[in-house]
C-alpha cells in the first residue's frame, strides 16, 4: 500500500452504503488542513452502476482473472465495487494523490473485508499508470473518473491496458465540451465544439476523438462499446487493441460536423472546408471538430448490458430506459433534432418527439428517440421534410 497515514476512525465519521459496499467518510476534523476532504459524489451512483454492468460484460472476454485500475479513487467506492460486485476480478488497484483519500480507501477496504483484493497507492494518476505500462503489470480495465477532463490521462491509460482491455472515462467539464469555452476545448481535446441543440453529442464525439488521436500515436485502435450522456457528465467505454491498421481505420472516422443556424441543416465530412456554405440556403455554416463520426454505441454490446441489467432488480429503471434508447439509436446518423428548436423556427406548437418519430417512419425515413435529450430525435430525413411534416401535424 505504500507509506500512508491511516487516520483513526471516530464516531463523527459519516457511514452510508452504495451497491454492496459500506462506505465510511472521515470527518473533516480528522484530516490535516493542507489535505482536502475525501471526495464522494452520490450523484454518480448511476455512473458507477453502469460501470459494474460493463465490467460484468467484459469479464467474459478474457480467459484470466481481471486486474482493474481506479487511478483517481477518492473515497475508493468505485474500485471497491469492482472488487466486490464483479465475479472474475482478481485485484483492483486504487490510487489517489491525496493521502486522506488513499487512507479513506484503505479504511473502506477494511470495513468491507476487501483488503486481500485491493492494492492502494498514493501518487499522481499518470505516474501510477506509467508504472503499470509494461507487460505483466497492465490492466484489463482502467476507469478514469476525474473532476473535469480525463484527456490528460489518456496517454498513460492506453499504455497501461492489456491488448483488448477496456478504457472507461468520464468528462464533467461540459461548459468546455459544449462550446461555452471553445479555446479550452481545442486545448484539452484537440477539436472545436459547437454550441447548438445537439451540443452534448458533439461533446461525446470530441471526447472519443481525443482518445482516437491519442491511441493512434501508439499504433493502438479503439473499438467503441458503449457511451452515454447523463446529467452533468458524459461517459465512454472503448476496447483498445494494438493494431496500426485498425488505428488507421479509426483515423478515417475522424471528421467535422457543419451546422447551419439559419435552416438547421447539418453535414459531416472529413474535409474541414467542404461545407463552408450551406447546401440548403447558402448561408455560412459553423463547424465542429475534428471529432469522431463513427457509432457511439455497439448494439450487440448494449443488448448484453440489457440482459445483465434485467437480472439485477436493485438497479434503477432509469438505467433500463437509457439502455433501450441507446439500443434504438445505435445505428442512427450523427446529430439529432429537438422538436423545440424546429418549432421555434416555424412558429408551431411542438408535438411530442414520439409522434414525430412515428410520422417520419410512416414516410419511410429512419427515425428514433435519443437518450441525449428527452425532447429530441434522430433521423436521416432532411430538415425541410421534418418541418413540412411538423407543420402538417400542428
Amino acid at each position: 500500500m505504500g507509506c500512508l497515514n491511516v487516520y483513526p476512525s471516530t464516531q463523527t465519521d459519516t457511514t452510508m452504503s452504495e451497491g454492496s459496499i459500506r462506505l465510511i467518510l472521515p470527518s473533516r476534523s480528522e484530516i490535516p488542513r493542507k489535505d482536502p476532504a475525501v471526495f464522494y459524489n452520490p450523484k454518480m451512483i448511476l455512473n458507477r452502476d453502469i460501470a459494474i454492468l460493463v465490467a460484468r460484460c467484459v469479464q467474459h472476454d478474457f480467459s484470466q482473472l481481471l486486474r482493474v485500475a481506479d487511478p483517481l479513487t477518492g473515497s475508493g467506492i468505485r474500485g471497491l465495487r469492482y472488487a466486490e460486485e464483479v465475479e472474475n476480478v482478481d485485484r483492483v488497484f486504487l490510487n489517489d494523490i491525496q493521502p486522506s483519500s488513499a487512507s479513506a480507501a484503505h479504511q473502506n477496504a477494511i470495513a468491507n473485508n476487501l483488503v486481500s483484493k485491493v492494492d492502494i497507492q498514493c501518487m499522481g494518476a499518470n505516474l501510477f499508470l506509467n508504472l503499470h505500462s509494461v507487460p505483466g503489470k497492465r490492466f484489463h480495465i482502467v476507469d478514469l473518473d476525474p473532476y473535469g477532463s480525463p484527456s490528460p490521462y489518456f496517454d498513460s491509460a492506453v499504455r497501461a491496458l492489456v491488448n483488448g482491455g477496456m478504457l472507461a472515462a468520464t468528462a464533467t467539464d461540459m461548459a468546455v465540451l459544449c462550446g461555452v469555452k471553445p479555446r479550452a476545448c481545442i486545448r484539452k481535446y484537440g477539436g472545436r465544439p459547437l454550441r447548438c441543440e445537439y451540443s452534448r453529442e458533439v461533446a461525446l464525439r470530441l471526447l472519443f476523438g481525443s482518445l482516437v488521436t491519442t491511441a493512434s500515436k501508439h499504433s493502438m485502435a479503439i473499438e467503441v462499446k458503449f457511451s452515454h450522456s447523463t446529467d452533468h457528465y458524459i461517459r465512454l467505454y472503448a476496447k483498445l487493441t494494438r493494431s496500426a491498421r485498425s488505428a488507421d481505420k479509426n483515423l478515417e472516422e475522424m471528421g467535422y460536423i457543419f451546422h447551419c443556424f439559419n435552416c438547421l441543416k447539418r453535414f459531416t465530412s472529413r474535409d474541414p472546408s467542404e461545407y463552408r456554405r450551406c447546401l440548403g440556403c447558402d448561408n455560412t455554416t459553423t463547424s465542429a471538430g475534428p471529432l469522431f463520426l463513427g457509432k457511439l454505441t455497439d448494439g450487440e454490446f448494449c443488448r448484453r448490458l440489457i440482459d445483465i441489467q434485467e437480472s439485477n432488480e436493485r438497479l434503477s429503471n432509469r438505467i433500463h430506459k437509457i439502455f433501450l434508447l441507446e439500443l434504438e439509436e445505435a445505428d442512427s446518423p450523427p446529430t439529432y433534432y429537438t422538436v423545440d428548436s424546429i418549432c421555434r423556427r416555424i412558429g408551431r406548437a411542438p408535438p411530442s418527439p414520439s409522434a414525430v418519430v412515428e410520422a417520419l417512419k410512416a414516410e419511410g425515413f429512419n427515425a428514433t428517440r435519443t437518450h441525449f435529450d428527452g425532447r429530441a430525435f434522430k433521423t436521416d430525413a432532411p430538415s425541410e421534410r421534418i418541418e413540412t411534416l411538423i407543420k402538417r401535424m400542428a
